[in-house]
Protein backbone atom coordinates (compact mmCIF):
# COMPACT_ATOMS: atom_id res chain seq x y z
CA UNK A 1 0.00 0.00 0.00
CA UNK A 2 3.23 2.32 0.97
CA UNK A 3 3.44 2.00 -2.81
CA UNK A 4 0.84 3.23 -4.62
CA UNK A 5 0.56 6.43 -2.48
CA UNK A 6 4.12 7.15 -3.24
CA UNK A 7 3.33 6.91 -6.64
CA UNK A 8 0.30 8.72 -6.28
CA UNK A 9 2.23 11.76 -4.98
CA UNK A 10 4.15 11.65 -8.06
CA UNK A 11 1.49 11.48 -10.21
CA UNK A 12 0.15 14.45 -8.59
CA UNK A 13 3.60 16.10 -8.83
CA UNK A 14 3.79 15.30 -12.29
CA UNK A 15 0.16 16.07 -14.01
CA UNK A 16 -0.94 18.78 -11.56
CA UNK A 17 2.63 20.14 -10.34
CA UNK A 18 1.51 19.84 -6.90
CA UNK A 19 3.63 18.42 -3.73
CA UNK A 20 1.11 16.70 -1.42
CA UNK A 21 1.85 15.17 2.67
CA UNK A 22 -0.62 12.66 3.15
CA UNK A 23 -1.58 11.50 6.67
CA UNK A 24 -3.66 9.02 8.08
CA UNK A 25 -6.77 9.49 8.35
CA UNK A 26 -7.81 9.36 12.65
CA UNK A 27 -11.29 8.56 12.09
CA UNK A 28 -11.34 5.58 10.25
CA UNK A 29 -12.23 3.67 13.40
CA UNK A 30 -15.92 5.01 13.32
CA UNK A 31 -16.46 2.86 9.78
CA UNK A 32 -17.48 -0.93 9.21
CA UNK A 33 -14.97 -3.39 9.77
CA UNK A 34 -15.25 -4.62 6.55
CA UNK A 35 -14.25 -0.83 4.92
CA UNK A 36 -11.76 -0.76 7.57
CA UNK A 37 -10.46 -4.44 6.17
CA UNK A 38 -10.49 -3.87 2.21
CA UNK A 39 -9.63 0.21 2.33
CA UNK A 40 -6.88 2.16 3.36
CA UNK A 41 -8.12 6.14 4.34
CA UNK A 42 -5.45 8.82 3.86
CA UNK A 43 -6.09 12.35 4.10
CA UNK A 44 -4.47 14.54 1.80
CA UNK A 45 -5.12 18.29 0.35
CA UNK A 46 -5.44 18.42 -3.27
CA UNK A 47 -5.24 22.23 -4.47
CA UNK A 48 -6.91 23.47 -1.38
CA UNK A 49 -9.40 21.06 -0.98
CA UNK A 50 -9.27 18.43 1.91
CA UNK A 51 -9.87 15.06 -0.06
CA UNK A 52 -10.10 11.51 1.67
CA UNK A 53 -8.47 8.98 -0.18
CA UNK A 54 -9.70 5.47 0.28
CA UNK A 55 -7.50 3.65 -1.39
CA UNK A 56 -8.30 0.12 -2.46
CA UNK A 57 -6.14 -3.18 -0.78
CA UNK A 58 -8.05 -5.71 -2.71
CA UNK A 59 -7.23 -8.12 -4.97
CA UNK A 60 -9.91 -8.04 -6.61
CA UNK A 61 -11.99 -5.39 -9.15
CA UNK A 62 -15.20 -4.31 -7.72
CA UNK A 63 -17.46 -3.24 -9.99
CA UNK A 64 -18.47 0.19 -9.98
CA UNK A 65 -21.77 0.41 -8.24
CA UNK A 66 -20.14 -1.40 -5.11
CA UNK A 67 -17.33 1.11 -4.88
CA UNK A 68 -20.44 4.02 -5.19
CA UNK A 69 -21.90 2.22 -2.67
CA UNK A 70 -18.81 1.88 -0.16
CA UNK A 71 -17.69 5.94 -0.77
CA UNK A 72 -21.45 6.58 -0.14
CA UNK A 73 -20.90 4.95 3.04
CA UNK A 74 -18.33 7.14 4.65
CA UNK A 75 -19.76 9.84 2.62
CA UNK A 76 -23.51 9.51 4.98
CA UNK A 77 -21.13 9.66 8.44
CA UNK A 78 -18.67 11.95 7.32
CA UNK A 79 -18.81 15.44 5.41
CA UNK A 80 -15.57 14.59 3.73
CA UNK A 81 -14.54 14.66 -0.05
CA UNK A 82 -14.21 10.64 -1.27
CA UNK A 83 -11.58 9.77 -3.47
CA UNK A 84 -11.40 5.90 -4.58
CA UNK A 85 -7.81 4.75 -5.58
CA UNK A 86 -6.93 1.91 -7.27
CA UNK A 87 -3.20 0.65 -8.93
CA UNK A 88 -5.59 -0.38 -12.01
CA UNK A 89 -8.68 -1.30 -13.38
CA UNK A 90 -10.26 -1.88 -16.34
CA UNK A 91 -10.83 0.94 -18.70
CA UNK A 92 -14.69 -0.02 -19.10
CA UNK A 93 -15.12 0.32 -15.49
CA UNK A 94 -13.45 3.42 -14.84
CA UNK A 95 -15.78 4.98 -18.32
CA UNK A 96 -18.89 3.88 -15.74
CA UNK A 97 -17.32 5.28 -12.75
CA UNK A 98 -16.74 8.84 -14.56
CA UNK A 99 -21.05 8.37 -15.98
CA UNK A 100 -22.05 7.84 -12.41
CA UNK A 101 -19.26 11.01 -11.35
CA UNK A 102 -17.61 9.17 -8.84
CA UNK A 103 -14.16 10.41 -8.15
CA UNK A 104 -10.82 8.31 -8.50
CA UNK A 105 -7.62 8.29 -9.44
CA UNK A 106 -5.33 5.50 -11.18
CA UNK A 107 -1.64 6.59 -10.33
CA UNK A 108 0.23 6.86 -13.73
CA UNK A 109 -2.82 6.46 -15.93
CA UNK A 110 -6.08 8.21 -14.89
CA UNK A 111 -7.78 11.31 -12.19
CA UNK A 112 -11.65 12.38 -12.76
CA UNK A 113 -11.94 14.80 -9.62
CA UNK A 114 -15.33 16.47 -10.46
CA UNK A 115 -15.38 18.15 -7.57
CA UNK A 116 -12.80 20.30 -8.63
CA UNK A 117 -13.04 20.13 -12.21
CA UNK A 118 -10.60 18.17 -12.99
CA UNK A 119 -10.93 15.22 -16.20
CA UNK A 120 -8.28 13.81 -18.10
CA UNK A 121 -10.04 12.02 -19.94
CA UNK A 122 -9.26 13.91 -23.54
CA UNK A 123 -5.63 13.87 -22.53
CA UNK A 124 -5.50 9.78 -21.60
CA UNK A 125 -8.02 9.86 -25.23
CA UNK A 126 -4.61 11.34 -27.03
CA UNK A 127 -2.42 8.87 -24.77
CA UNK A 128 -4.53 5.86 -26.51
CA UNK A 129 -4.57 6.66 -29.59
CA UNK A 130 -0.66 6.64 -29.96
CA UNK A 131 -1.08 2.79 -28.91
CA UNK A 132 -1.75 0.99 -32.00
CA UNK A 133 -4.60 -2.00 -31.71
CA UNK A 134 -3.06 -5.56 -32.49
CA UNK A 135 -3.38 -7.19 -35.80
CA UNK A 136 -6.16 -10.00 -35.90
CA UNK A 137 -3.30 -12.63 -35.55
CA UNK A 138 -2.13 -11.04 -32.78
CA UNK A 139 -5.15 -10.82 -31.14
CA UNK A 140 -5.72 -14.59 -31.63
CA UNK A 141 -2.08 -15.30 -29.78
CA UNK A 142 -3.05 -13.13 -26.62
CA UNK A 143 -6.62 -14.97 -26.96
CA UNK A 144 -4.90 -18.38 -27.25
CA UNK A 145 -2.42 -18.05 -24.60
CA UNK A 146 -5.49 -16.79 -22.11
CA UNK A 147 -7.48 -19.82 -22.71
CA UNK A 148 -4.59 -22.52 -22.52
CA UNK A 149 -3.02 -20.30 -19.82
CA UNK A 150 -0.14 -20.87 -22.08
CA UNK A 151 3.28 -20.10 -19.71
CA UNK A 152 6.06 -22.06 -22.01
CA UNK A 153 8.30 -20.68 -24.15
CA UNK A 154 7.11 -20.75 -27.83
CA UNK A 155 8.40 -20.00 -31.46
CA UNK A 156 6.27 -18.00 -34.25
CA UNK A 157 6.60 -21.50 -36.26
CA UNK A 158 4.79 -23.43 -33.13
CA UNK A 159 2.23 -20.78 -32.59
CA UNK A 160 1.37 -20.45 -36.70
CA UNK A 161 0.83 -23.96 -36.81
CA UNK A 162 -1.42 -24.28 -33.61
CA UNK A 163 -3.29 -21.16 -35.03
CA UNK A 164 -3.52 -21.85 -38.93
CA UNK A 165 -1.24 -18.65 -39.89
CA UNK A 166 2.04 -18.65 -41.84
CA UNK A 167 5.18 -18.42 -39.54
CA UNK A 168 5.99 -15.00 -41.20
CA UNK A 169 2.55 -13.51 -40.01
CA UNK A 170 2.93 -14.57 -36.98
CA UNK A 171 7.00 -13.43 -36.60
CA UNK A 172 4.83 -10.19 -37.20
CA UNK A 173 2.65 -10.47 -34.17
CA UNK A 174 6.06 -11.01 -32.39
CA UNK A 175 7.22 -8.32 -33.40
CA UNK A 176 3.64 -6.25 -32.22
CA UNK A 177 3.97 -7.69 -28.62
CA UNK A 178 7.57 -6.98 -28.13
CA UNK A 179 7.17 -3.26 -29.41
CA UNK A 180 4.04 -2.98 -26.71
CA UNK A 181 6.77 -4.47 -23.96
CA UNK A 182 4.18 -7.56 -23.78
CA UNK A 183 6.07 -10.78 -22.80
CA UNK A 184 9.57 -12.27 -22.65
CA UNK A 185 11.06 -11.84 -25.72
CA UNK A 186 14.63 -14.02 -27.15
CA UNK A 187 16.98 -15.16 -29.79
CA UNK A 188 18.22 -18.64 -29.65
CA UNK A 189 20.42 -18.49 -32.73
CA UNK A 190 18.29 -17.88 -35.27
CA UNK A 191 14.75 -18.90 -33.41
CA UNK A 192 12.31 -16.05 -31.89
CA UNK A 193 11.49 -17.25 -28.73
CA UNK A 194 8.47 -15.56 -26.67
CA UNK A 195 7.12 -16.42 -22.87
CA UNK A 196 4.36 -15.31 -20.86
CA UNK A 197 5.25 -14.64 -17.24
CA UNK A 198 1.71 -14.17 -16.16
CA UNK A 199 -1.41 -14.70 -17.88
CA UNK A 200 -5.03 -14.87 -16.64
CA UNK A 201 -6.41 -11.57 -15.15
CA UNK A 202 -3.37 -9.50 -15.14
CA UNK A 203 -2.43 -10.20 -18.73
CA UNK A 204 -5.71 -9.18 -19.94
CA UNK A 205 -5.76 -6.10 -18.09
CA UNK A 206 -2.59 -5.34 -19.34
CA UNK A 207 -3.23 -6.25 -23.19
CA UNK A 208 -6.63 -4.78 -23.23
CA UNK A 209 -6.05 -1.18 -24.74
CA UNK A 210 -4.59 -2.74 -27.76
CA UNK A 211 -7.46 -5.08 -28.41
CA UNK A 212 -10.54 -4.68 -30.28
CA UNK A 213 -13.70 -5.42 -31.35
CA UNK A 214 -13.36 -9.24 -33.24
CA UNK A 215 -17.01 -8.02 -35.36
CA UNK A 216 -15.52 -6.30 -39.04
CA UNK A 217 -19.21 -6.08 -40.31
CA UNK A 218 -22.98 -6.68 -39.18
CA UNK A 219 -25.69 -7.54 -42.27
CA UNK A 220 -29.03 -9.59 -41.83
CA UNK A 221 -30.40 -12.76 -43.77
CA UNK A 222 -33.50 -14.34 -44.49
CA UNK A 223 -34.50 -16.86 -41.92
CA UNK A 224 -34.31 -19.38 -44.77
CA UNK A 225 -30.49 -19.50 -44.15
CA UNK A 226 -29.70 -22.66 -42.37
CA UNK A 227 -28.05 -22.20 -38.86
CA UNK A 228 -24.51 -24.36 -40.39
CA UNK A 229 -21.62 -24.41 -38.59
CA UNK A 230 -22.10 -20.05 -36.91
CA UNK A 231 -20.87 -19.67 -33.39
CA UNK A 232 -23.91 -18.10 -31.82
CA UNK A 233 -22.60 -14.43 -30.87
CA UNK A 234 -23.39 -11.11 -29.59
CA UNK A 235 -26.49 -11.10 -27.44
CA UNK A 236 -27.58 -14.05 -28.15
CA UNK A 237 -24.27 -15.71 -26.63
CA UNK A 238 -24.53 -12.51 -24.08
CA UNK A 239 -27.62 -13.86 -23.00
CA UNK A 240 -26.36 -17.18 -22.62
CA UNK A 241 -23.71 -16.36 -20.07
CA UNK A 242 -25.55 -14.14 -18.05
CA UNK A 243 -29.38 -13.32 -17.23
CA UNK A 244 -29.30 -10.78 -20.07
CA UNK A 245 -32.50 -11.45 -22.07
CA UNK A 246 -32.10 -12.94 -25.56
CA UNK A 247 -32.79 -11.25 -28.50
CA UNK A 248 -35.67 -11.23 -31.06
CA UNK A 249 -33.44 -11.85 -33.71
CA UNK A 250 -30.38 -14.14 -33.28
CA UNK A 251 -26.66 -13.40 -33.75
CA UNK A 252 -24.61 -16.27 -35.34
CA UNK A 253 -20.62 -15.59 -36.28
CA UNK A 254 -18.53 -16.07 -39.01
CA UNK A 255 -15.16 -14.77 -40.14
CA UNK A 256 -15.32 -13.34 -43.21
CA UNK A 257 -13.72 -16.67 -45.14
CA UNK A 258 -16.09 -18.86 -43.54
CA UNK A 259 -19.06 -16.50 -44.69
CA UNK A 260 -17.38 -16.60 -48.39
CA UNK A 261 -18.09 -20.07 -48.26
CA UNK A 262 -21.48 -19.84 -47.18
CA UNK A 263 -22.69 -17.84 -49.86
CA UNK A 264 -20.93 -19.90 -52.27
CA UNK A 265 -23.11 -23.07 -50.94
CA UNK A 266 -26.32 -21.90 -50.43
CA UNK A 267 -28.01 -18.75 -52.12
CA UNK A 268 -28.32 -16.13 -49.26
CA UNK A 269 -30.95 -13.01 -49.01
CA UNK A 270 -29.37 -10.00 -47.10
CA UNK A 271 -32.17 -7.89 -45.67
CA UNK A 272 -32.46 -4.38 -44.76
CA UNK A 273 -34.83 -4.74 -41.91
CA UNK A 274 -35.13 -8.23 -40.46
CA UNK A 275 -37.88 -9.44 -39.05
CA UNK A 276 -38.28 -11.83 -35.53
CA UNK A 277 -37.00 -15.25 -36.81
CA UNK A 278 -34.09 -13.72 -39.26
CA UNK A 279 -31.00 -13.72 -38.35
CA UNK A 280 -27.85 -10.93 -37.63
CA UNK A 281 -25.03 -12.24 -38.81
CA UNK A 282 -21.71 -11.00 -37.41
CA UNK A 283 -18.55 -11.30 -39.76
CA UNK A 284 -15.36 -11.28 -37.63
CA UNK A 285 -11.67 -10.56 -38.23
CA UNK A 286 -10.42 -14.24 -37.08
CA UNK A 287 -12.69 -17.38 -37.41
CA UNK A 288 -14.82 -17.19 -33.95
CA UNK A 289 -14.99 -21.03 -34.22
CA UNK A 290 -11.68 -21.15 -32.66
CA UNK A 291 -11.96 -20.65 -29.12
CA UNK A 292 -15.94 -21.00 -29.10
CA UNK A 293 -17.64 -23.66 -26.85
CA UNK A 294 -20.09 -25.63 -27.84
CA UNK A 295 -21.79 -23.29 -30.20
CA UNK A 296 -20.83 -20.13 -28.30
CA UNK A 297 -18.13 -18.05 -28.83
CA UNK A 298 -15.76 -17.76 -26.35
CA UNK A 299 -16.50 -14.92 -23.24
CA UNK A 300 -13.05 -12.67 -24.07
CA UNK A 301 -14.12 -11.76 -27.64
CA UNK A 302 -17.57 -11.93 -26.74
CA UNK A 303 -16.57 -9.11 -24.23
CA UNK A 304 -14.36 -7.56 -26.76
CA UNK A 305 -17.66 -6.96 -29.04
CA UNK A 306 -19.78 -5.11 -26.41
CA UNK A 307 -17.08 -3.22 -24.70
CA UNK A 308 -17.98 -0.10 -26.08
CA UNK A 309 -21.57 -0.59 -26.20
CA UNK A 310 -23.60 2.61 -23.97
CA UNK A 311 -26.28 0.43 -22.61
CA UNK A 312 -25.99 -0.23 -18.78
CA UNK A 313 -27.76 -3.52 -19.08
CA UNK A 314 -25.15 -4.72 -21.35
CA UNK A 315 -22.21 -2.99 -19.29
CA UNK A 316 -23.96 -4.62 -16.09
CA UNK A 317 -23.85 -8.53 -18.42
CA UNK A 318 -20.41 -7.82 -19.25
CA UNK A 319 -19.66 -7.76 -15.16
CA UNK A 320 -20.95 -11.29 -14.83
CA UNK A 321 -18.91 -12.35 -18.05
CA UNK A 322 -16.18 -11.56 -16.82
CA UNK A 323 -17.07 -11.98 -13.29
CA UNK A 324 -17.57 -16.67 -13.62
CA UNK A 325 -14.22 -16.71 -15.93
CA UNK A 326 -12.13 -19.01 -14.42
CA UNK A 327 -8.49 -17.45 -15.17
Amino acid sequence: MKKIIHQLEQYLREVLGITVTPHPWEKSSGLPQYLREHYRFIKIDILGIECLLMADSGENEQTPAVIGKHLDQVRSRYDVEVVYVRRAFTSYNRKRLIEQKVPFIIPGNQMYLPMLGIDLREHLKRLRQKKPLFSPSTQMLILHVLWRKETDTVTPAEIAQRLGYSAMTLTRAFDELEAAGIGEHSVRGKERHLRFAETGRPLWEHVLPYLSTPVRRRLYVASSMQKGKGSLAGQSALAFYTMLAEPKIPVLAFSTDEWKVRLQEEKILELTLPEPGDFEIELWKYAPTKFAKKGWVDRLSLFLSFKDNPDERVQSALDVLLGAMEW
